[in-house]
């Protein structure tokens, strides 16, 4: 792969521009639809009477089921395109959706938990797959605005879900919409991922053969850069709020605050990280960038006043926002097959679920600044990696 960050451009073709445009709705609708279902999770407690532990568990089986499904992706990619499992995976996505707003019982919720929890863990790892192709062909940074757009959907769920709730509306009649809107957007677009398609001449060989050999090693380093990330980025959205209210007394409009500010410092950056990377390189941007977001949770542990720990999660978030884009960047370099991509995105969800099981215990143990302390250590490791990701990201010598 040519360096993000050394301004060569390749012909831009009118395939490659409308496989760009279609990459945007996937990413946008992914993001849109597991943040809906999450923002509307209450509404799902209280109709069934779940329990605390019971929703706990529900909450941990969709990112245990989307992490098996983003293994098993990489075999299916070397048998079927990539663009046809992206296009099919995403289309089931939103059935399950709607399956989850009509359930009226256990037997029917469940089925449309597996098959969400299924489908968004094999688009998470093909879409990852196809924007990494698709920067290879542009040679210049395109990946990280696509997770801009991701961001982007998960403010609109969150606002979405807030008004329809205030507004009456029945879970199916708001997941439902989101249905009648995208699928056929989906349906339109997806043609043009087509001109995305995963990997070259070598890829195509790796196809034939159905053997595709990715070294584990350089899977797991970069593995730990996605886990450390995803941690913290978990942290932040399940305890942040928890934090700013019972260690610094905020009240709860302010404590709310919390992951408000990570998300938006991170829309921020994404939005300007491509023009960076092409601007300075990758190396400067990944590096700068880690250097911010353990200063930001540094400011979070330390904090004495709510402000100090809001601006804490935004330098962390605005720190974070490259890191995911350009890990998947580098795992990449290693193959042309897109199994070392689908074997990396794994790891998001390894460190998502620990962000989210770890400080709570910890915090009770201790403290939760003690607890976010684990944030703290999980940025150095950030920051002590990302010479070697940024080294990965540079053209061959």
């Amino acid at each position: 792969m040519n360096n993000p960050g050394t301004g060569v451009t390749a012909t831009i073709t009118e395939g490659m521009r409308r496989a760009r445009a279609a990459l945007f709705v996937v990413f946008f609708a992914q993001g849109l639809g597991f943040g809906s279902l999450f923002a509307r999770l209450p509404t799902i407690k209280d109709r069934f009477g779940f329990s605390d532990s019971t929703l706990a568990l529900m909450t941990l089986a969709l990112p245990l089921m989307a992490g098996a499904a983003t293994l098993l992706t990489g075999s299916i990619v070397q048998r079927i395109h990539s663009d046809l499992v992206l296009r099919w995976a995403i289309l089931a996505n939103f059935v399950a959706l709607v399956l989850i707003g009509f359930a009226d019982s256990f037997a029917m919720l469940i089925p449309g938990w597996i098959v969400m929890g299924v489908a968004f863990g094999t688009v998470d790892a093909t879409m990852n797959m196809k924007a990494v192709s698709l920067q290879e062909r542009y040679q210049r940074s395109i990946v990280v605005g696509f997770y801009a757009i991701y961001s982007l959907a998960g403010i609109v769920a969150s606002a979405a879900a807030a008004a329809t709730a205030a507004a009456g509306w029945p879970l199916w009649v708001f997941l439902g919409a989101e249905f009648v809107v995208l699928v056929p957007l989906l349906l339109w677009t997806g043609p043009a991922l087509v001109h995305s398609r995963v990997g070259g001449a070598a890829a195509q060989t790796a196809k034939a053969s159905l053997k595709v050999k990715v070294p584990w090693l350089p899977v797991l380093g970069i593995g730990v850069v996605l886990s450390s990330t995803y941690f913290i980025e978990s942290s932040a959205a399940s305890w942040g709020a928890i934090y700013v209210r019972d260690t610094l007394r905020a009240p709860d409009s302010v404590a709310a605050l919390a992951y408000g500010f990570y998300s938006a410092a991170m829309l921020a950056g994404r939005l300007s990280a491509d023009w960076l990377i092409r601007r300075f390189g990758a190396k400067r941007v990944i590096q700068g960038c880690a250097l911010i977001a353990l200063a930001g949770m540094l400011a979070v542990v330390v904090a004495p006043v709510p402000v100090v720990a809001l601006i804490g999660f935004a330098l962390a978030g605005g720190g974070l926002c490259v890191i995911a884009p350009l890990a998947f960047a580098a795992a990449g370099t290693l193959d042309q097959s897109g199994v070392a991509v689908a074997r990396a995105n794994t790891f998001t969800y390894v460190g998502f679920l620990l962000g989210a099981a770890l400080i709570g215990p910890i915090a009770d143990l201790s403290s939760m600044r003690v607890a976010y302390m684990v944030s703290v250590a999980l940025a150095v490791v950030i920051v002590l990696n990302a010479g070697r990701l940024a080294r990965r990201l540079a053209p061959p010598a």
